[in-house]
């Protein structure tokens, strides 16, 4: 690709020819094209041009692969500037200058990275370079007319609605020895590795831990969830979060369902997460409807949740009641728009 003999004068946010961006490399520049993306490389400065790379209003993720000394100059001692674009039909947009988060390095080559912005995207700008449509169909909440009687049916339709997109494996019947409200679990789960969390893990088998059943984790092993094998619907347990173990309000069952419930607020991506002052919560929820099962006792000691088609919300109360910790997932970016408009200090946010 020819480029011109002089960097020319480029603002913030405004759209160029792909050509004149890459002069801001400088002079002797490698030129190194992804399937993606275009890095030039000079010996101060680094320019990133990337399609569909935008994530969220500060975070890229800008696919390769390139050569591995491009990593080296990247992590070297005294790194250069790197100068993010976006491309569109009509050019690329100025992203401005960006630090590299993460090098994703396989086989000897830098195979992609992730880029943060110094100056974030206005959500106008993002939604020109990162457009989303509007939701499809999504699952209805039906299944909350099943609670609080029956939580095990409301999970099967629960997951199956979450991750319908998600095909699911034809998997032998869960083996005996296990309490019926986790064999009902993993029947749901049907091999489909996304339920089974990461925040909060659930293990795809118990083990036996000094006379009761280890059942998951949370997700660095702060604590153990644990059960029994008693007939019917034994009580959950966490043995980490205290001295001694800490009984859950609800018994395996109905927690099984809060603990997939968890998983789709705080796994999902697109979602966020936030803490919030009483009335930023209660406009979060207004339009949802709450599970009507008793809080669970992590991430905060009163954690209830609200849902909506295609969405769901974990609102975390702290012993004081003065903050909430919030999080939200959805199955779609543009059933986040409306959260745009609330003024809240997102710690994690990609709608």
């Amino acid at each position: 690709m020819p480029l011109p003999e002089r960097p020319v004068e480029i603002r913030l946010w405004s759209v160029v020819a792909e050509a004149d961006a890459l002069t801001l490399a400088g002079e002797d520049t490698e030129l190194h094209l992804g399937p993606a993306a275009v890095l030039a490389a000079g010996r101060d400065t680094v320019v990133v041009v990337a399609d569909g790379a935008v994530r969220t209003a500060e975070d890229l993720a800008v696919a390769g692969p390139f050569p591995a000394h491009v990593a080296t100059l990247l992590t070297a001692a005294k790194p250069p500037a790197v100068l993010a674009f976006a491309r569109l039909p009509e050019g690329c947009m100025a992203l401005g200058s960006a630090r590299v988060a993460r090098l994703g390095r396989r086989r000897g080559a830098l195979q992609d990275l992730d880029l943060v912005l110094d100056a974030p995207l206005p959500y106008d700008l993002l939604d020109r370079v990162r457009p989303t449509g509007p939701p499809p169909q999504q699952p209805g909440v039906g299944w909350l007319d099943l609670l609080p009687g029956d939580p095990s049916a409301a999970l099967n339709e629960f997951i199956g609605g979450w991750y319908a997109d998600v095909p699911p494996r034809d998997l032998p019947e869960p083996p005996d020895g296990q309490p019926e409200p986790l064999r009902a679990f993993h029947r749901a789960a049907a091999g489909r590795s996304q339920v089974y969390g990461t925040g909060l893990h659930i293990y795809p088998e118990p083990v036996d831990a000094a006379g009761a059943l280890a059942f998951g984790q949370e997700g660095d092993g702060v604590f153990t969830l644990l059960t029994d094998t008693t007939p019917g619907d034994p009580p959950v347990y966490y043995r980490g979060l205290g001295d001694q173990p800490l009984r859950e309000r609800e018994r395996l069952r109905a927690y099984l369902l809060l603990a997939a419930l968890s998983t789709a607020a705080m796994d999902t991506s697109p979602g966020g997460m936030a803490f919030t002052d009483r009335a930023q919560m209660k406009r979060m929820i207004a339009p949802l409807r709450r599970v009507p099962l008793r809080p669970a006792r992590w991430p905060c000691a009163r954690s209830r949740f609200y849902v909506g088609p295609g969405i769901v919300i974990l609102v975390g109360a702290a012993d004081d009641g003065d903050w909430y910790e919030v999080y939200v997932g959805a199955r779609h970016r543009s059933l986040l728009r409306r959260f745009r408009k609330l003024g809240l200090d997102w710690e994690r946010f990609d709608g």
